[in-house]
């Protein structure tokens, strides 16, 4: 049963991602530069017994698009999850997020989640990983509560047997699931596609470095594309 969960998860993925790419209209973009920092954390509870099969999860996140044009985003998510067993965990929680456009004006954003995590396999001596996450999203600009599906892949693989090294590879498509009064628009919303270069410091930090891809479907008027360098400090408490 896992295991055909796993196998459409993954078909819906690539589906998602190989259309949205086929049906996206060839028309101008908005192309922004941009830097994101993230701080995330994310392990086993421990118990007399050694680990636990509860785990916690942390990130923070700062984001700057069109640098120097005052646009920003915070965000804390905070979560737990449950490992279901045979690498399947089962997560939900809860996201803040904080906004700010080029006129200065601040929008505030209430997120709930709930993941489900897993390892798909292993390819060419890497780690093919994948998780599901649905989103309920109410913004302080309007009275809808948005839905949104998002579905990842990301391929991770070390680069030399001992170097602490490891290429990490990702993709991940957006869905609104139904139209909002703050903006959003049922169908495929954005797909972020990333690469990168990771270094384990030590047993309990890691440092990634990326690039990433954020295209963004307009309904009207031009499509965004922000180019974004990426900077994640992974820490495990």
């Amino acid at each position: 049963m896992m295991r055909r969960i796993r196998f459409f998860a993954l078909a819906a993925a690539l589906a998602i991602s190989i259309c949205g790419s086929l049906s996206a209209p060839a028309l101008a973009t908005e192309d922004n530069d941009g830097l994101w920092t993230i701080f995330s954390t994310t392990d086993a509870f421990q118990s007399d017994d050694g680990a636990s099969r509860w785990h916690y999860w942390f990130d923070a996140q700062a984001r700057y698009f069109d640098l120097g044009s005052g646009i920003n985003q915070y965000l804390v998510r905070p979560g737990i999850g449950y490992e279901l067993g045979d690498n399947v965990s089962a997560w939900v929680g809860y996201a803040r997020l904080r906004s700010r456009n080029r006129s200065g004006n601040v929008a505030d954003e209430n997120r709930y989640w709930q993941q489900l995590s897993w390892t798909a396999g292993r390819w060419n001596d890497g780690t093919i990983s994948m998780r599901t996450r649905l989103e309920q999203r109410s913004l302080s600009t309007g009275d809808d509560l948005g839905l949104v599906l998002r579905f990842m892949t990301k391929y991770v693989r070390p680069l030399g047997a001992d170097s602490g090294r490891y290429l990490t590879v990702s993709l991940e498509p957006f869905v609104d699931l139904k139209d909002t009064d703050w903006g959003g628009q049922s169908g495929l919303g954005q797909n972020r596609t990333s690469v990168g270069i990771g270094w384990r410091i030590s047993k309990g930090l890691s440092i990634e470095a990326s690039y990433m891809n954020q295209y963004i479907w307009a309904d009207s008027g031009e499509d965004r594309v922000n180019h974004l360098g990426v900077l994640n400090f992974k820490l495990k408490l």
